[in-house]
């Protein structure tokens, strides 16, 4: 019986193979429309007269890049510094030790989390401030600040 089916689809999938290769070679010849060509040429005829864009202004980019690496360098150091209270500084020298002490009072749970939750939002917010002003300047003058 399986054999009979088999015959019977691959006799149907011929058919239907054979149908779609009549409908294919019967088909007219697609043409584009009599203005399609000349429009198109046209438009591209303008696109090629446009001037190019100006180039990026990578002597702008360069020194924001290296302030933002630093800060995230800066960041590490200070995040690892922080993660790590048992560090060993003296092999730093004394001029390292105390640049990495941390000069701030003893302060209770509570403040230290308030005082975390106030960095993260002010970080936050100096961040996208920082960006707004920078793409502001990158991308011209608009009346704000």
């Amino acid at each position: 019986m399986n054999r009979a089916k088999t015959n019977r689809s691959e006799d149907e999938r011929a058919r239907s193979e054979m149908e779609i290769d009549h409908i294919l070679a019967t088909e007219e010849e697609l043409l584009p429309s009599s203005g399609f060509v000349s429009a198109v040429m046209d438009r591209v005829r303008q696109e090629a007269a446009l001037p190019a864009p100006p180039p990026f202004p990578w002597l702008k980019a360069i020194p924001i890049l290296l302030l933002a690496s630093g800060g995230i360098v800066w960041s590490a150091v200070e995040m690892v510094r922080i993660g790590l209270p048992g560090l060993d500084l003296t092999a730093l020298g004394q001029s390292a030790q105390s640049w990495l002490t941390n000069p701030l009072p003893p302060l209770s749970a509570l403040q230290v989390r308030s005082l975390e939750q106030a960095g993260w939002v002010a970080l936050a917010l100096g961040t996208s401030l920082v960006s707004w002003l920078l793409s502001r300047r990158m991308a011209g003058r608009g009346g704000l600040l």
